[in-house]
């Protein structure tokens, strides 16, 4: 996949010399603010084992969240996604406790149902309590920074809050994430959960709390990628909407159930949307295929590129598969992840 995207560059930059940069590294920067959305979408998906169409309501209410505090209480943005992170831990962990535990036994497709009715209900709330206007965050946005110029033009530009700060909230958060999964005891029984809840269960873990950690996780994660997409562009009602089917489009590339496919989802999702944009106004040229408003097709590539996953390779880019917790003899877990924790 990325040898294709690396041939579809070389290709574009015979048309647009290093102009095609530009396009590269805004994908980067949208395919980052995914893989915040996927990575959480994913990790509900893999204990759950359904498909939480809420989840984007939640990065809009995350974004909202972080704007409550942010404009309403005069905090600084920073002071707003810790809000915001805060605010939508707590509401997965509510979704959690009172509405999908009393569906888990009914399975996959009830909860799914109730999703749906939890992303109307959401958005009218956030409606009702901040309005339908587009209004956006109280900060300062600095001048793009330069990387590389010809002749005095800049070819290659990166703004330091909208493209910068992204890039590197959300690297921090992925090298986060997989210590967590990887090398932590909350990790290794999420892990556990995934791949086999009852025998979690019975091996002792307290497969309720790991749950409710989880949803806590995917929540906070989903405020950090709505807040993220309120600073690059703006904030409303229909922010984690607009951007939903993306998400899912990462994870089913990805890999259904696997955190690490929906990272590299996120990516490829993020990369092909902002590159087909050169690629589409290339074809809009009269001589070429004179494609009428061609930009307004680019969130095709992504979708193509879901289709094509799905027909050659159903399990996703990752196999859909959640790494397997091998118990060890001595393992110890917290009270907190055995049945004795509550």
């Amino acid at each position: 996949m990325f040898l294709a995207i690396a041939v579809v560059t070389a290709g574009l930059s015979r048309v647009y010399g290093a102009l095609v940069l530009q396009f590269l590294v805004n994908g980067l920067v949208v395919g980052s603010i995914y893989v915040l959305g996927a990575t959480g979408l994913s990790l509900v998906f893999g204990i759950r084992k359904f498909a939480n169409f809420a989840h984007g309501e939640m990065m809009t209410f995350g974004a909202y969240m972080a704007y409550l505090a942010n404009v309403y209480w005069f905090l600084n943005i920073l002071w707003g996604l810790v809000f915001a992170v805060f605010a939508t831990a707590v509401l997965g962990m509510l979704l959690e406790l009172l509405v999908f535990r009393k569906l888990a036994a009914r399975g996959p497709v009830a909860a799914l149902v109730a999703s749906i009715g939890i992303t109307i209900f959401l958005s009218n709330l956030v409606e009702l309590s901040f309005g339908t206007s587009i209004t956006g965050y109280n900060l300062r946005i600095a001048l793009n920074w330069v990387l590389i110029s010809e002749g005095g033009a800049p070819i290659l530009t990166i703004n330091p809050v909208k493209g910068a700060a992204t890039l590197v909230v959300s690297t921090i958060l992925i090298v986060l994430l997989h210590i967590m999964l990887r090398y932590t005891t909350l990790g290794r029984a999420m892990r556990a959960t995934a791949d086999n809840m009852d025998l979690a269960r019975a091996s002792g873990i307290n497969v309720r709390n790991v749950i409710l950690w989880t949803w806590a996780i995917a929540g906070a994660l989903a405020a950090i990628a709505g807040v993220l997409l309120g600073i690059a562009n703006d904030v409303r009602p229909a922010l984690g909407f607009n951007v939903l089917l993306f998400v899912f489009a990462a994870v089913i590339i990805g890999g259904l159930g696997s955190p690490y496919g929906a990272m590299l989802g996120g990516f490829i999702v993020g990369i092909a949307q902002e590159l087909s944009v050169p690629l589409l106004v290339w074809l809009g040229r009269p001589e070429v295929a004179s494609l009428p408003n061609p930009t307004a097709y680019s969130p095709i590539a992504a979708f193509l590129i879901m289709i094509l996953v799905l027909l050659l390779r159903p399990g996703g880019l990752a196999h859909g598969k959640v790494m397997v917790l091998r118990t060890h003899a001595g393992l110890r877990l917290p009270k907190i992840f055995t049945k004795g924790g509550g």
